[in-house]
């Protein structure tokens, strides 16, 4: 049973990483955006970055993890 605990710990930390760090890319690029006051096109940054997104939420949702 505490192996179990454990695990589901690391996992939820985990979670917690890795939407920080693309919390802290999402407002790194809306910086960059605003910083050159110009609308680029959407670059495959912005995709891979918002789909992680996404990913993250709906794992927080089935888990509750935030």
């Amino acid at each position: 049973m505490c192996l179990i605990k454990q695990k589901l710990k690391t996992k939820k930390y985990q979670y917690l990483y890795l939407k920080e760090k693309l919390d802290t890319k999402i407002n790194y690029l809306m910086y960059i955006d605003e910083m050159y006051d110009s609308y680029q096109e959407e670059s495959p940054e912005h995709d891979r970055i918002y789909f992680y997104n996404h990913w993250l939420n709906r794992i927080n949702k089935k888990y509750n993890y935030a």
